[in-house]
């Protein structure tokens, strides 16, 4: 079964109790820092501050070499290019606990699906899915674990509502539980 994590968005307060996801801080993916800003030394000082609390962290994009990050944490290397599965192999070497994580958006990528099941012997992340057909293809491909954008769950309208979100993730969770030979419970979760 496919694990969901939920990083952090306006509702997350409310969405702390919800049940089988990893939800933010526990799973820790500062955008701000680490994606907008590239501030490296506030990412690694938030880690440090929340190590107690975190339970798998997104590890910064686009680095070659291990940072001094906190050795409780499970890791999630993005992989843009194949070769990078080189720092998920030194972080691994190091005694991190390491998961390969595929870029959604093919322009942060250079390699398909295919090559990068294919080329990672790591347990796999499918980063950001926001769309059925990511939620699809994860499934497909039996990713171990996936974050979620909550617009995978409906309209702006409808996320407002946070009785809405839980009852959609609750629909979510029966859905990737269930043996993925049959595809129709996707279509009955997504309406389409």
């Amino acid at each position: 079964m496919m694990r969901l994590a939920i990083g952090y968005n306006p509702l997350i307060s409310k969405l702390q109790d919800t049940p089988n996801y990893i939800v933010y801080p526990r799973f820790f993916d500062d955008k701000r820092a680490l994606l907008i800003e590239r501030n490296y030394k506030k990412y690694l000082k938030e880690l440090w501050l929340n190590k107690n609390k975190i339970e798998v962290a997104l590890y910064p994009d686009n680095i070659s070499y291990i940072l001094p990050v906190p050795g409780s944490i499970t890791y999630v290397v993005p992989i843009h290019n194949l070769s990078q599965l080189e720092i998920a192999d030194k972080l691994r070497e190091n005694n991190y606990k390491v998961i390969a994580g595929y870029a959604s958006d093919p322009k942060y990528r250079d390699y398909t699906i295919q090559d990068f099941v294919k080329a990672s012997k790591y347990e796999t992340w499918y980063l950001g899915i926001s769309t059925k057909r990511e939620l699809k293809e994860a499934l497909f491909y039996s990713f171990n674990y996936g974050d979620i954008t909550l617009m995978l769950l409906g309209r702006f309208e409808q996320i407002r509502d946070i009785n809405y979100v839980k009852r959609k993730l609750t629909e979510l969770l029966q859905l990737i539980s269930k043996p993925q030979g049959k595809q129709l419970s996707l279509f009955a979760f997504t309406g389409g």
